[in-house]
């Protein structure tokens, strides 16, 4: 008898090797349930219905780390971690349905969360373009027609310059082009809404009339946006989500699809020594709050992207953290772009200086988040296409 270790990672890994066993099509429901570890993160609990949770995980084969003071009730709440199979934390919750402390909506909660993330459209209409996701990640070309910009600035402050190069970005496959006209380096200052429309309007009409990209406008400024809106732009990139307090109204009322993104401060001062105690939560929670912003204000959820924000307020093992779980982010509903193209995290951990040179390092996140992110926003179009034709024959074992 010979005997062989799998090493099945992905859904479709076992069901293709179910497949080869000529397993029955129900197979995988039921398997499903017990051959993956899931973990969940509550808020903070009672201690006492801390307690009476790792008791009832515990007796469906599932466990909730808690905080040490709990068992003695040395404090009075904590966060807890439930961690096991789908069928285990099933187990658990029918134990904590009639408990107090409303474990019982808690138990809820899990059951819907295991029924996998929420439900979120394939498509974002963005005027007349489709954002299609079906084939995700998407790819966002950066056109930055600043003079100061970390990587290429004045590069392309000529209109037909820009123009040139965002044609030829769209021709090499790109879906998006985000143009901005306010550099957000660490460091920077605030550009007069008059200068970015001088920088962005020839350049948004021109595309719009022709281009079959998106087009997107990377500004925080609510007067640009619904400027930019007018002449023909088919999406806006808020670095700093919603600070103007017009740009939501100015978003919801032109239907179009909105990045708001997480930056700790203001680029002027956001790299003064950031510091998180827990740079997911904090992240999370504030796109929580954001998203609820948007909402009252009329933008419906499946049109919202959320950015984390790398680089902006963040440390190196922050930026590592985000990216190594950016999956998480996908649990509230809306869907994900990563900003890494050429930051400076990928020169601290290979020694590049000079962004020019950080163009490798950025392909390799491109390829190793492209199961988690839903856009990935780059400066090298031609590049990632061939990393992504690359990487999804390697996550489903298809050149198709």
């Amino acid at each position: 008898m010979r005997l062989r270790k799998l090493h099945l990672v992905t859904d479709k890994d076992w069901q293709r090797e179910l497949a080869v066993i000529g397993a029955d099509h129900e197979t995988w429901d039921r398997l499903s349930l017990k051959c993956r570890v899931v973990i969940f993160s509550t808020g903070y609990l009672h201690a006492t219905a801390a307690n009476i949770l790792k008791q009832c995980m515990l007796s469906g084969g599932a466990d909730a780390i808690v905080s040490r003071g709990t068992v003695s009730c040395s404090i009075k709440e904590t966060e807890a971690m439930i961690i096991g199979t789908p069928r285990q934390i099933l187990r658990g919750c029918a134990s904590l349905d009639g408990q107090p402390f409303d474990l019982p909506a808690l138990a809820g909660e899990l059951r819907e969360a295991l029924d996998g993330f929420p439900v979120i459209p394939d498509t974002i209409p963005a005027r007349n373009k489709v954002l299609d996701f079906r084939r995700k990640p998407l790819i966002m070309g950066i056109l930055n027609v600043t003079p100061d910009s970390f990587s290429d600035g004045g590069k392309y402050m000529n209109t037909d310059d820009a123009l040139i190069h965002a044609r030829q970005m769209v021709s090499h496959g790109a879906d998006i082009i985000d143009i901005g006209a306010e550099s957000t380096r660490p460091g920077s200052l605030p550009v007069p809404e008059d200068i970015q429309l001088d920088r962005l309007l020839p350049i948004v009409e021109s595309l719009s009339s022709d281009c079959e990209a998106v087009i997107s406008v990377d500004t925080a400024n609510a007067s640009v946006a619904g400027a930019v809106l007018s002449a023909g732009a088919s999406m806006i990139n808020d670095v700093s989500a919603l600070s103007d307090p017009v740009m939501a109204r100015t978003v919801a009322e032109a239907e179009v699809p909105l990045v708001l993104m997480h930056m700790k401060g203001t680029p002027e001062v956001m790299q003064d020594n950031p510091v998180y105690i827990d740079v997911i939560e904090d992240i999370y929670s504030f796109f929580e709050e954001r998203i609820e912003v948007a909402a009252e204000a009329g933008i419906r959820r499946e049109r919202i992207i959320i950015d984390p924000g790398i680089g902006f307020g963040k440390r190196l093992e922050d930026n590592l953290q985000i990216i190594s779980r950016l999956e998480e982010f996908r649990w509230l509903g809306c869907r994900v772009l990563l900003g890494h193209s050429l930051k400076s995290f990928i020169g601290q951990l290979t020694g590049k200086k000079d962004p020019a040179e950080r163009e490798i390092g950025s392909h390799a996140v491109t390829a190793l988040s492209s199961g988690s992110a839903d856009i990935v926003r780059v400066h090298d179009v031609k590049g990632t296409v061939q990393v992504l034709q690359i990487t999804r024959a390697l996550q489903y074992g298809t050149s198709g």
